[in-house]
């Protein structure tokens, strides 16, 4: 980021996938013993397309985005999200978030983030808030 936010500002959104690999080792370092998550053939008898990606590793995206939005000294300060959809591996994803406010404080300013990752035909996967300082 090389301004300062404003409220109402559109962030660059940003694209991704999660792979198979990823969410394997998301659930080894989240302790997600849960079989949708790392089992594509477990997955497919649960009526799912493939691998299901972790709710947690929803909120960590939208957490990281933000912070890299938000430029090098970045703070996170909360973050809140709800799924709406379910996302697997491979399906192609895009971060958007829009700057709801500002405020100054001794840091510098605080942000906060309406965020959402949206599937490919632009449904909403996951809708949320990200607080952060910004310095």
């Amino acid at each position: 980021m090389t301004s300062a936010a404003a409220e109402g500002q559109v962030c660059p959104p940003r694209l991704y996938s999660h792979s198979r690999l990823q969410l394997f080792r998301f659930s080894a370092v989240s302790w997600n013993s849960h079989r949708i998550h790392y089992d594509a053939e477990f997955a497919a008898s649960e009526g799912f397309p493939d691998v299901v990606v972790q709710s947690t590793l929803h909120g960590e995206t939208l957490s990281r985005y933000a912070l890299e939005w938000a430029g090098p000294g970045a703070r996170l300060e909360s973050v809140s999200w709800r799924n709406r959809a379910t996302a697997v591996a491979g399906e192609k994803l895009t971060w958007t978030a829009t700057v709801r406010t500002t405020e100054p404080c001794d840091e510098g300013v605080r942000v906060t983030l309406d965020v959402s990752v949206l599937k490919d035909d632009g449904a909403p996967c996951v809708t949320g808030q990200v607080g952060l300082t910004q310095l």
